[in-house]
Formats: C-alpha cells, sequence, structure tokens
C-alpha cells in the first residue's frame, strides 16, 4: 500500500511540474523533413520485402501446403 501512496505521490508532483502552455516553432523545413522520413520509410519497406520475398513466400507455402508423405513421389507427366 505504502508503494502505491508513493507512486501517486511522485506523479503528482510530476503533473504540476509540467507546464500548461506550450509554445512550438515549426520552421518550412520541418515539413519537407516529416516527408522525407515517410517516403525514405515506404521504400526501405519495399526493398525489405523484394530482398526477403522469396523467404517470405517459402514460409507461407510451406505453412499452408500439404505434407507429403515420404513415400508419395512426383508425377512425371513427360
Amino acid at each position: 500500500m505504502s508503494f502505491m501512496r508513493n507512486y501517486i505521490i511522485f506523479f503528482s508532483f510530476i503533473f504540476f511540474l509540467i507546464p500548461v502552455n506550450t509554445y512550438a516553432y515549426l520552421d518550412p523545413g520541418t515539413g519537407s523533413f516529416v516527408i522525407q522520413i515517410i517516403i525514405a520509410f515506404a521504400l526501405g519497406a519495399i526493398i525489405f520485402i523484394k530482398i526477403y520475398f522469396k523467404v517470405i513466400k517459402d514460409f507461407f507455402s510451406n505453412f499452408f501446403s500439404k505434407k507429403k508423405s515420404k513415400d508419395e513421389k512426383p508425377n512425371d507427366l513427360s
């Protein structure tokens, strides 16, 4: 119980130390920086998927495929 009381007291003091009004200046370069981050993330994700697509495809194909028994031979159509 003492821990909970100390926890509440600690965060009450922290709450009162936070200023009510905060002011920020966002210059024109901030918007382009955010856009660059979004584009870099998207391109990085695309390249990651492109590089590891075979591994991902094999994982899901093995996950959803039926397991063949050892005695079963593949059909030879030629």
